[in-house]
């Protein structure tokens, strides 16, 4: 099995489409978020990996080695109990709905021009390749909770 990337145009174009019909009353199948404050944690997240966010490492050794050859370089799909997320990739409110997904729609194409090149606070340094594959996944988990 073949590990998706925002990198790949269909694949993108794709994600882009879920978004799209995401609606901002959608609720959630597991997890706390509500879906404007999804689309806000995943635009952090794209900001971060395109360094138009700072973070903050705390990465070890194991989770630059270990754990992000399983969460990014396997097409094993992240679990849907809550996993802990770095602070910056939750620092964004919601304004207006029609914004938010705009910012999101223009990010995912960012990323996808393979733009993103920051460190990931847990993964460490991350290639424009493994950050695509990382921002499909997140992606694709939390369209998945929300059934787009």
């Amino acid at each position: 099995m073949a590990i998706r990337s925002v990198l790949d145009d269909t694949e993108r174009e794709d994600l882009r489409d879920r978004l799209r019909r995401l609606r901002p009353d959608a609720g959630a199948a597991w997890g706390t978020l509500d879906a404007p404050r999804m689309l806000c944690h995943v635009a952090d997240q794209m900001r971060v990996a395109l360094g138009d966010a700072p973070s903050r490492p705390v990465h070890t050794f194991v989770t630059r080695t270990l754990v992000k050859s399983l969460v990014v370089n396997t097409p094993l799909k992240p679990p849907r109990a809550k996993i802990r997320t770095a602070p910056e990739m939750l620092t964004s409110k919601p304004t207006s709905w029609d914004a938010d997904l705009a910012a999101c729609l223009e990010l995912v194409e960012r990323v996808g021009r393979g733009l993103a090149n920051a460190v990931h606070p847990t993964f460490g340094p991350l290639s424009p390749a493994e950050w695509g594959r990382l921002c499909w996944k997140h992606l694709d988990h939390h369209l998945r909770q929300f059934r787009a």
